[in-house]
């Protein structure tokens, strides 16, 4: 319930993202990201490609919660 609110809130946008930009909004290191999505991109038989589709990002949000950082984050590096 809590991430459909944020999700009408405006503070996550469902959009096209890259790995580096959805890694980095999850505050992870590449390794860790690459081992959440394994199992993802297996089912979607994907072997190389460089941005997530909206429906992809639904997906890794469903599957981990939204991520707490924006893009847009003082904090964000």
């Amino acid at each position: 319930m809590k991430e459909i609110e944020k999700l009408k809130n405006n503070e996550f946008i469902v959009r096209p993202y890259t790995r580096k930009e959805l890694r980095e909004m999850y505050g992870i290191p590449y390794p860790t990201f690459r081992r959440w999505l394994e199992p993802l991109v297996k089912e979607w038989g994907l072997k190389r490609f460089r941005y997530f589709s909206p429906q992809q990002v639904e997906r890794i949000i469903s599957e981990f919660g939204i991520p707490s950082r924006k893009l847009n984050d003082k904090n964000y590096k």
